[in-house]
């Protein structure tokens, strides 16, 4: 016997709320929002079926909102200071609860049926996830879970942080200043987040029947084998060709990644286009910026890093047919204006297409599988120069 009649969860990716008035929503979600100062959020605590890659039905554990249950939770937006309101209700016949990592932030036990009304000032910029602490860590792994992003005080947008280190000052004062990072400024509305999850069905299944015992998180910790790995609620073929998760833009057009891991496995996430800026590790902005190409992001952490979108190294020169006296006139180009030239048959040089994949290969093969269709990839795509003139 089921719980109840559940709600089915598509791939469908994530939603939005912001608490701060004349808040940009990032580049994931293509808008902006002009919300009031103070804004109350209705989360439930519910569970849902979720329909998997191989179109397979796992049953979870998810945040509402008035829209239905999210996988993850919807991403909270506000700024350093911001009043946030939750009224979280407890839809379970368990206790739970909700929490923000590097903080005091708890509604405490909530529970079946109960409402707890959760008000809290926004900590400081930085990114942070919300989370049931209850049995851990097996109520944030069925499910509930979220991402929070905290943007400095209105004003304070040259970098992600309030009063960053000296390093991280300067990059961002580079970006679209300097021959190395051509282009343009960083823009907040420029901002992908990469939330990794896994799921293991065998303890979800555990989980369903009305009445059932809580996990024991003892054996959990000792048997989970993820057998699902998702990146902001998509997996394969789905995250990697959704803008919303998969990063896009011109050269000169610097985005920033925001990297949270909800899971049970340590990940290892690696950009095929540039390497990346590591600003920020659970919240604390590094004074040593290190450029890397891929980077360890175990549970419960969080990785702010910066993409540049420069040109990568490796595109080759290209060769294209001139016209004038000689039509058949081979001409080299080798300059940065190439990669928006439209060839005289009407094919773009760009976009360029990369991929994102994780170094832990287990959640490559998806238990067997081929990564490109089941396991965390994400789509990367590099267009043309800022001004998108094509190259004469």
């Amino acid at each position: 016997m089921n719980r109840r009649d559940f709600i089915k969860i598509g791939l469908t990716g994530m939603t939005a709320v912001a608490f701060s008035s004349a808040i940009k929503i990032p580049g994931i979600f293509n808008q902006t929002e002009a919300l009031a100062a103070q804004v109350t959020l209705e989360l439930s605590i519910t569970d849902a079926m979720l329909e998997t890659v191989d179109l397979n039905q796992t049953y979870i554990w998810a945040f509402a909102d008035l829209t239905g249950p999210k996988f993850p939770g919807p991403v909270i937006f506000a700024r350093e200071g911001d009043t946030i309101r939750l009224r979280v209700t407890n839809n379970l016949d368990e206790d739970h609860a909700v929490a923000v990592t590097d903080t005091r932030i708890s509604s405490g036990i909530i529970r079946p049926g109960q409402r707890v009304d959760l008000d809290f000032n926004a900590p400081p910029a930085g990114t942070y996830i919300y989370y049931d602490p209850l049995n851990a860590p097996v109520n944030r792994v069925m499910g509930l879970n979220g991402t929070l992003i905290v943007l400095p005080g209105s004003g304070g947008e040259l970098t992600p942080y309030t009063g960053p280190p000296a390093p991280i000052d300067r990059l961002f004062r580079d970006l679209g200043n300097s021959a190395e990072f051509p282009g343009s400024r960083w823009d907040s509305a420029r901002t992908w987040i990469w939330h990794m999850h896994n799921i293991d069905p065998r303890f979800s299944a555990m989980a369903e029947p009305l009445g059932a015992p809580p996990i024991n998180r003892i054996q959990f910790r000792r048997e989970f084998l993820p057998r699902y790995f998702f990146i902001s609620g998509k997996q394969g073929f789905f995250s990697a060709h959704d803008p919303n998760i998969s990063p896009h833009g011109r050269v000169g057009q610097p985005a920033l990644l925001r990297w949270v891991n909800t899971g049970m496995s340590t990940h290892s996430l690696h950009p095929h286009f540039n390497h990346v800026f590591i600003l920020s590790v659970n919240n604390e902005p590094q004074d040593n910026l290190f450029l890397v190409d891929a980077f360890t992001l175990p549970p419960l952490s969080r990785v702010d890093a910066l993409m540049p979108f420069i040109r990568p190294p490796d595109i080759p020169p290209v060769a294209v047919l001139k016209g004038g006296s000689n039509p058949n006139r081979l001409i080299r180009l080798d300059a940065p204006e190439e990669l928006a030239l439209v060839l005289a048959d009407g094919v773009p040089l760009s976009p360029f297409h990369y991929s994102m994949h994780c170094h832990t290969e287990m959640s490559q093969t998806m238990a067997g599988g081929n990564y490109p269709i089941g396991g965390a990839v994400v789509h990367l795509e590099l267009h043309g120069d800022i001004d998108g003139v094509e190259f004469p």
